[in-house]
């Protein structure tokens, strides 16, 4: 596990590096990537990238007053508006997403298909047992 945590440490400080300047953080290009998956809630995003609601909520107001997301009505909870990329966010998602391609093509340059195939299965096995109940 401490090799996890050392591997999550490197990629957010490398993340950081590489969003700064597109005059974004490793936070942001969290948020701003889980909105692009699917309209969310803030607690809905805070579960999925393993961040809290109160840090997630401080990056979102950012972001929405930056116009790169908005709010919009949550058909299943009023008081929990669901977040959307503008058109703005869609092109901030895509600078980011262009910044992130290059970064994992340079980081498996020399890696076989097969090792980061099983890599990302047992990276998801992991998640999948840390997600279970205790």
């Amino acid at each position: 596990m401490l090799e996890v945590f050392r591997l999550n440490g490197a990629l957010l400080r490398h993340g950081a590096a590489l969003t700064a300047p597109l005059g974004q953080t490793q936070a942001r290009w969290q948020v701003i990537g889980a909105v692009a998956e699917a309209a969310r809630t803030v607690p809905q995003i805070a579960r999925r990238m393993g961040m809290t609601r109160q840090g997630v909520q401080r990056v979102a107001d950012l972001l929405i007053n930056e116009g790169v997301v908005a709010c919009v009505r949550n058909p299943d909870h009023a008081r929990s508006p669901l977040l959307r990329l503008t058109a703005h966010g869609r092109r901030v998602e895509q600078q980011l997403g262009d910044v992130g391609v290059r970064w994992s093509e340079s980081m498996a340059r020399g890696m076989s298909s097969r090792d980061l195939e099983r890599a990302v299965t047992v990276v998801r096995d992991v998640i999948r047992r840390l997600d279970e109940p205790l």
